[in-house]
């Protein structure tokens, strides 16, 4: 009791003081937009080199941005270039040739095509840089392709009705799918490549994230309007938050815990509280669609090939969880005041304990 009277105290008198939330801050400064004439498909980001992939789709290219948003270097690829992931361990980009049924693996050091392997309609692709496996979808042949980052070669297949959004929790070894038609997310173990677990979620799943210090997935759902949340323990859904129209893809600030939303319907990005579930603001943003998040800096990356313009989020303007800063301050108050109540308590009873006669 005396601790947590001790914790108000400081909070009313204003020795303790967490950063506020400034709305108008994140629209002046937070959002800066980079045209690409070519179209922009997707994003990647290698954490280690800081340098930002970016398909064009219409014009056959792979653009290069330095941490600064500025273009540092073109690959020339081919037909319709659209999904991509790095793997800052090896330096290697993998992008898919949506219909040109490539899947092209490009040196992020010389910036040159090392190798091309034929898969048919390469769409999602995510990589698990801890086994060096790297994961394809394709819709069109009902697949998901599993490709040895060692040999570059397709190990296994899992066969999924309609397959979208795929995520890899590297930690736990486990690989999350979304199926679109089926309105699902398939959990697969990547040591077996078995499925372990088929979770029912809303109408029309299409990004999926994994969380890896929570050990939690977010699915978004684009017939719902909403955002599935995903127990990686147990693969349960615990949580539906909702959110704008059409949403398509999610990516977490794993060190805030602040979940980024794309809304393709409503032209806006829902920004959410991991702790609380609740969406804590929205941002302008032009036909949202595919996004990417930096690690290292956290900046948010939204583009959509339709318009050719690729969104840059700076996440320090952003509202970041309480969860974190609040509740070690207040946990570290109440030890702190504990401990000295305790002591001071037993002073008081070895002064008693003196002073008997």
């Amino acid at each position: 009791m005396f601790s947590i009277l001790i914790v108000m105290f400081f909070f009313n008198s204003g020795y303790i003081h967490f950063p506020q939330y400034n709305a108008n801050a994140i629209q002046e400064n937070a959002v800066k937009t980079i045209n690409f004439e070519g179209g922009t498909g997707t994003v990647a980001i290698n954490s280690k080199t800081n340098l930002v992939y970016v398909t064009n789709f219409f014009s056959g290219k792979l653009s290069i941005l330095n941490g600064t948003n500025e273009l540092v270097g073109t690959i020339d690829l081919g037909k319709t270039p659209f999904g991509v992931a790095v793997n800052s361990q090896t330096n290697l980009i993998y992008v898919g040739g949506e219909y040109s049924d490539k899947l092209w693996i490009i040196n992020g050091t010389t910036n040159k095509i090392q190798e091309q392997i034929d898969v048919k309609k390469p769409y999602d692709l995510a990589i698990n840089e801890k086994s060096n496996k790297v994961y394809v979808t394709s819709d069109v042949t009902h697949s998901v392709y599993v490709i040895n980052g060692f040999t570059n070669k397709i190990e296994a297949t899992f066969e999924v009705q309609r397959p979208c959004g795929i995520a890899v929790n590297s930690e736990t070894g486990m690989v999350y799918v979304t199926d679109e038609s089926a309105n699902k997310t398939l959990v697969y173990d990547e040591n077996t490549n078995k499925l372990v677990k088929t979770i029912d979620v809303q109408k029309s799943p299409r990004g999926v994230f994994v969380n890896e210090v929570t050990n939690t997935v977010y699915v978004t759902n684009q017939g719902s309007d909403s955002v599935s949340v995903i127990d990686g323990k147990t693969n349960t859904i615990t949580d539906s938050i909702p959110v704008e129209k059409n949403p398509r893809r999610i990516v977490v600030n794993s060190d805030s815990n602040i979940l980024f939303v794309t809304n393709q319907g409503s032209d806006d990005v829902s920004v959410i509280d991991g702790v609380k579930k609740t969406v804590i603001e929205k941002i302008p943003v032009n036909q949202p669609f595919e996004m990417a998040i930096n690690p290292s800096n956290h900046k948010v990356y939204v583009a959509y090939y339709g318009t050719g313009n690729l969104t840059v989020i700076d996440d320090s303007f952003v509202p970041h969880s309480s969860s974190s800063s609040e509740l070690l301050v207040i946990s570290s108050l109440v030890i702190v005041c504990g401990v000295v109540i305790g002591l001071f308590l037993i002073k008081t009873k070895k002064s008693r304990i003196k002073n008997i006669p």
